[in-house]
């Protein structure tokens, strides 16, 4: 079955104009969120400043709680594409200072008037099962597996399971996003998580050092 072209270009227009329509409820709830706050924030007052009906906030969003999902989509994209860039490095420990600040540089370009709405709506009374909080997750996912790795080859501990040091790596980064939100951004958060990332990369290559010296020892002995 053929489709003329105007029927084309019609269908073409309305997919355009429901991701215009889709874009600017995404941009008006933020606005919104961090003017008067996410739990006031109505998703009546979000279609009457963008000038649509329910049903067309409906047709993109079962909640304003996804409208926040958006910006975690936006996140979860970026996490992957970095991960195709992880490939080229051969040591665990560059893989994992890359892959952090790279998360870490999309949080600042976001903003902290983003990160604070973003913080805020997972936090919320209502929120049960938080996104910011999913393991199943690209950033906990590539965490765990470069931290799996760099047990496996000897440049971090392999004393705790590696979900478990995933989860304390990602919360030491998180809260130097949560400090910069309630500094309202006073400080330079890519130069601070880049200082805590050596601190933490020197801490495992001392570690790494110590392993190989003493596997020379064992070798030596034999």
């Amino acid at each position: 079955m053929k489709v003329d072209k105007k029927e084309k270009a019609k269908n073409t227009s309305r997919v355009l104009k429901g991701l215009e329509t889709k874009r600017k409820l995404v941009q008006t709830a933020i606005e919104l969120f961090a003017r008067e706050g996410f739990d006031k924030v109505t998703v009546d007052d979000i279609c009457k400043k963008v000038g649509v009906t329910k049903g067309a906030f409906y047709n993109h969003f079962k909640s304003k709680d996804e409208v926040i999902l958006e910006e975690f989509k936006i996140m979860d994209e970026h996490y992957m594409k970095v991960e195709e860039k992880l490939a080229t490095l051969e040591d665990p420990l560059d893989k994992l200072r890359v892959f952090h600040l790279e998360a870490i540089k999309l949080m600042a370009e976001m903003g902290v008037t983003l990160m604070k709405v973003v913080y805020h709506s997972q936090i919320a009374p209502h929120m049960k099962h938080p996104y910011l909080d999913n393991r199943e997750r690209a950033l906990y996912r590539i965490t765990r597996d470069i931290v799996r790795e760099g047990q496996e080859k000897g440049y971090i501990p392999p004393d705790y399971p590696s979900d478990y040091l995933a989860s304390i790596l990602i919360n030491a980064f998180r809260g130097q996003i949560y400090h910069w939100c309630l500094s309202n951004g006073e400080f330079d958060l890519v130069k601070q998580c880049s200082d805590m990332a050596d601190l933490l990369i020197e801490c495992f290559r001392a570690y790494r050092e110590s392993h190989v010296s003493k596997e020379r020892e064992r070798e030596a002995s034999r």
